[in-house]
């Protein structure tokens, strides 16, 4: 009972037994007021009891049967709210940075001042091999490349580790950099940079084949031009000197001309509308047939079957230079002769070019690669076929360009068959069709 109250109550008594008194009824009086009292203090005490309840669960909004202890009830409650509140907004925020670190592809681990694991993502699993269960252990007992070592050791603040390969996975090559971001903590970050490795080795690759590819023909050019400027030589022989220049030169013409097609394929976008015309089948195969004639040799036969009435839609220049290219890889890599067939029909829908020989044949190892620029299943064949090893490369980039890709079915020592399928042009079809009607 508190203090306002014991005076209420007493006043209260006062009153009632001075009231006893003037009505001659002092006895009655003062039992009033000590029911009075005692019914004040047994209210007080319910109240107590009620507060004493609420504090155990105060997220419940205090009642007014509270009575004084309504207002601090309030107070406490909207104290507790906005602490919840707090709490919610934190919990969901951490949930939400965790969200998020899950999700970056690269991998995030937390490192204490004792360089010990404090959190890992889920791209540090998968690139590194680390889990929730390597919380607590030295990063430099898990993960020991040399040149991991050296970063973790270093005492500079933003430290990078290039291109080692993934302690789960040798096939991936990462990028290690580590944050300093207090004195307590440190942030170490690993990128998979296997896409980036592979296109700075096909860059290497492709300088050094490109390299390759002229020095031989400059080097017999320069030798010839030597003897020229240093030997008297009759008219006769000073053009045959000129005729051996030629194949060197026809061969540098030829890789130049094929890297500048390949650029421009690779970096072109694709054709529009406007750019496609319609296209004969059976016309280009006799046309590409005609002039593949330079390659054919007395033990070569070749074999046309074009069915008429299967046009395609496409840049003709484009579909000419890939359709000459199978043809003339087939003759080239069937040194020992032999039949070589090549077909234009309708297949399932789509015009489908195919040309098959009697070849050397492909491993299947080497079938997934043969599109590769001057990639070659035997690099001495070079010398032999007088390819520049971008005919492939240029094939599957314009096939790319009109919705189609090459397909191969090779065997060793019987031949292959290269061949794709094309969108037939289905307007002059309707064109066709609507005229017979």
């Amino acid at each position: 009972m508190n203090f306002s109250t014991i005076v209420l109550s007493v006043i209260v008594a006062g009153t009632l037994i001075l009231a006893g008194a003037v009505l001659d009824h002092v006895l009655i009086g003062g039992i009033v007021a000590v029911l009075w009292c005692v019914a004040m203090m047994a209210l007080n005490l319910r109240r107590r009891t009620l507060f004493r309840s609420w504090i155990s669960r105060p997220l419940a909004p205090p009642t007014n049967t509270l009575g004084e202890y309504y207002h601090p009830a309030q107070k406490m409650h909207a104290a507790v709210l906005a602490r919840r509140n707090r709490t919610r907004n934190l919990v969901d925020a951490a949930q939400k940075y965790k969200n998020i670190a899950n999700n970056l592809p690269d991998g995030l681990v937390i490192l204490n001042d004792r360089m010990m694991i404090e959190t890992v993502n889920r791209s540090a699993t998968s690139l590194l091999g680390l889990t929730p269960a390597d919380v607590g252990k030295p990063i430099a007992t898990l993960i020991r490349h040399p040149d991991a070592q050296v970063l973790f050791k270093s005492e500079t603040e933003h430290l990078v580790c290039d291109d080692i390969p993934s302690p789960v996975n040798s096939d991936l090559r990462l990028e290690l950099r580590l944050f300093r971001v207090s004195d307590q903590k440190t942030m170490l970050i690993a990128r998979d940079v296997s896409d980036t490795s592979r296109l700075l080795a096909v860059r290497q690759d492709f300088i050094a084949n490109v390299s390759h590819e002229l020095r031989s023909p400059l080097t017999v050019l320069i030798g010839y031009i030597e003897s020229i400027r240093t030997d008297e030589l009759d008219r006769t022989t000073l053009m045959d000197v000129v005729q051996r220049l030629d194949a060197p030169a026809q061969r540098m013409k030829s890789l130049v001309e094929d890297l500048l097609t390949l650029t421009r394929l690779e970096s072109s976008p694709l054709p529009e509308l406007s750019a496609l015309s319609e296209i004969d089948g059976e016309s280009l195969i006799s046309t590409i047939v005609e002039e593949a004639q330079v390659f054919v040799t007395p033990n070569h036969r070749i074999s046309v079957q074009a069915s008429p009435g299967v046009p395609i839609r496409g840049v003709h220049i484009e579909l000419h230079s890939a359709f000459l290219n199978l043809l003339t890889n087939a003759l080239r890599y069937s040194p020992d002769g032999g039949e070589v067939t090549v077909k234009w029909y309708q297949h399932e829908g789509m015009a489908r070019f195919s040309v098959q020989d009697e070849g050397v044949g492909i491993a299947p190892q080497h079938l997934p690669r043969i599109t590769e620029r001057f990639y070659r299943v035997d690099p001495a064949s070079l010398r032999v076929t007088g390819g520049t090893g971008l005919g492939l490369a240029i094939v599957k980039h314009v096939l790319k360009r009109h919705q189609s890709s090459l397909q191969v079915n090779s065997k060793l020592g019987k031949g292959s068959t290269f061949y794709c399928d094309l969108p037939i042009n289905h307007v002059e079809e309707e064109h066709l069709e609507h005229g017979m009607a």
